[in-house]
């Protein structure tokens, strides 16, 4: 048997491969450092979906504030505009000038006005005499029932 195992040994397709445990363990080493790096990259991607998120809010809130900003200054001056069309209408002139020439209308001559002057004593004995006769009619109606 020895001279057997003196051949099995020369022939080198028969020869047992030795696997040295060290190499099995960084095998598994590597596995796990795979494993870490797809795990990291799944971080960063989740990190870089959340911060061009809010950016994208920035962004829209920006647009948002473009628009608002750009309606107030339209309305600032649709202000102006107005505060200037109330003054013309509120000027007295342009009032006067208008009723002159539409409306035909022109100012009072001094002949023109009369003035009518009230007697107030003669309407406050008019409305006493006039309780006197409603007070003396009642008296009269009731003492011609007694």
């Amino acid at each position: 048997m020895t001279a057997a195992r003196v051949l099995y040994n020369e022939y080198p397709e028969y020869e047992k491969k030795v696997v040295s445990k060290s190499k099995v363990h960084k095998k598994k080493v590597h596995a796990v450092n795979k494993g870490m790096y797809v795990f990291i990259a799944i971080i960063i991607l989740f990190t870089s979906l959340f911060i061009l998120g809010g950016y994208a809010k920035i962004t829209s809130m920006r647009v948002e504030i473009s628009k608002l900003e750009n309606s107030a200054s339209d309305l600032v001056k649709l202000k102006k505009d107005l505060a200037g069309n109330l003054e013309g209408l509120k000027n007295t002139t342009l009032i006067s000038e208008q009723a002159r020439n539409n409306l035909g209308m022109i100012y009072p001559e001094d002949g023109q006005v009369e003035y009518v002057s009230l007697n107030e004593q003669v309407k406050a004995n008019s409305y006493k005499e006039s309780i006197n006769d409603r007070v003396k009619s009642v008296l009269g109606i009731f003492s011609s029932l007694f």
